[in-house]
């Protein structure tokens, strides 16, 4: 190894291409949601149509956003909760050495 040269690079080259496929994975994942909260919402209108006489595309948009929007606000919750949870407990706090004798 050179002088100049650091001792970790290809680590961080690594850790740095995982990272990007873990971006694009996450934008796939949130484009197969949207197509299938369009999808839902879709079905959603126009058994809502056929039902009710509802006008199919205000029901369309509806619903498609209600499911897409009411699963993504449960999930961001849950992890604000997550963190804050997280971020009051020690850092000790529900470690495995840590014994409960008395």
């Amino acid at each position: 190894m050179t002088p100049n040269q650091e001792p970790h690079a290809e680590t961080r080259r690594m850790m740095e291409t995982a990272i990007r496929r873990l971006n694009f994975l996450e934008y796939v994942m949130l484009g197969v949601a949207m197509a299938l909260a369009l999808a839902a919402g879709a079905l959603t209108a126009w058994m809502l149509r056929n039902a009710m006489g509802a006008p199919f595309r205000i029901s369309w948009i509806v619903a498609s956003l209600l499911f897409f929007a009411v699963p993504g606000l449960g999930v961001l919750l849950k992890e604000r909760r997550s963190r804050v949870s997280h971020d009051t407990k020690g850092p000790n706090h529900g470690s495995a050495t840590k014994r409960g004798d008395g």
